[in-house]
């Protein structure tokens, strides 16, 4: 196992430094802090702590893993989970992938580590057996979405059901060639994917996979959506599932620098109804999914698997559609 002076000696550092990293003393730069940081996470180094090492003892404290902070539905899910916690005397850590899988299963270990009671996971997509186990142990709770092959317990909305929706409504307006934006790579456990061409398939309408677009993420990924789209030569589609309202808000800005009209040349749907969905113009057409509700559900789950209580009832999260102008 490695100690604080590997971390110091990887970081090149001192241990009176890396101690004083650990403590948030001012007098550490962020430049020195990130050196350690990354040194502490390629030698899997845990701190010690000796009150959370003590027998029968928590550490009061659970973690939430999310993938981009900067996603504002992240930001609003956070929020909640940890107005929540603090609310029943736990602190909240928040922990960002990148998409990284190492770091995420590096986060995971600190419930091993009795660093944390447990952890909230926000976006899944491969469940390891570890990851099950715990989920079974009450250690982690899944919320928000998984889209892996393994039947989980998740505190999320009816994904197929919302995008069946959405894309029902796309269609009577008029639309028969639809896009669909994702911020994952393809995946047949995909839901929303699923409500998408189930409603496609009842209305007899074929979709083409060059209509399908992977790794978009946020209002540069929703820019970049609309320059790969205008640079086909293949009929374009009238109308797109953006799949989220940060990547509709790029896709809207974008299309002023191609001079083509929303809704009129193309039709923008998005998904979650965040404050932003209302201050675009147009404004967007979006799906509404109770964000708030959605972690105060997964941090009362955790927190009450941790305490070994009963895990409080509650109704299902519902969507609805949110009819604005950008379709």
């Amino acid at each position: 196992m490695a100690s604080i002076e590997d971390v110091a000696k990887k970081a090149r550092v001192s241990v009176t430094t890396v101690s004083r990293a650990l403590n948030n003393h001012p007098y550490v730069s962020e430049k020195t802090k990130k050196k350690i940081e990354k040194a502490m996470a390629d030698l899997n180094y845990f701190p010690n702590n000796v009150a959370q090492q003590l027998r029968g003892k928590k550490s009061k404290m659970i973690g939430v893993i999310i993938s981009y902070i900067t996603n504002p539905f992240f930001a609003y899910l956070v929020n909640e989970i940890e107005k929540t916690a603090l609310a029943k005397g736990y602190n909240l850590v928040v922990l960002q992938t990148q998409g990284n899988l190492e770091l995420e299963d590096f986060f995971i270990q600190l419930i091993s580590k009795k660093q944390l009671d447990g952890i909230i996971v926000t976006n899944l997509e491969h469940a390891t057996d570890n990851i099950v186990q715990l989920i079974d142990e009450g250690k982690i709770i899944l919320c928000n979405r998984y889209i892996g092959s393994k039947d989980l317990p998740v505190i999320q909305i009816d994904e197929e059901a919302a995008s069946y929706q959405g894309t029902k409504f796309l269609i009577e307006k008029g639309h028969r060639k639809i896009a669909f934006c994702t911020g994952n790579i393809r995946n047949a456990h995909d839901h929303r994917f699923k409500g998408f061409l189930k409603t496609l398939k009842e209305a007899g309408i074929e979709f083409s996979d060059t209509d399908y677009y992977e790794n978009i993420l946020g209002a540069a990924g929703g820019r970049q959506f609309l320059q790969k789209m205008m640079a086909t030569d293949t009929l374009r589609p009238t109308a797109v599932f953006s799949n989220g309202d940060e990547v509709a808000a790029g896709i809207i800005s974008e299309a002023r620098k191609f001079q083509l009209t929303i809704p009129t040349d193309l039709a923008v749907l998005g998904f979650d109804d965040q404050p932003m969905a209302a201050l675009t113009n147009p404004e967007i057409t979006t799906i509404h999914q109770p964000i708030e509700e959605m972690g105060r559900l997964a941090a009362e789950a955790l927190i009450a698997k941790i305490e070994e209580q009963p895990v409080p009832k509650a109704a299902p999260l519902e969507t609805r559609l949110i009819v604005r102008e950008s379709v």
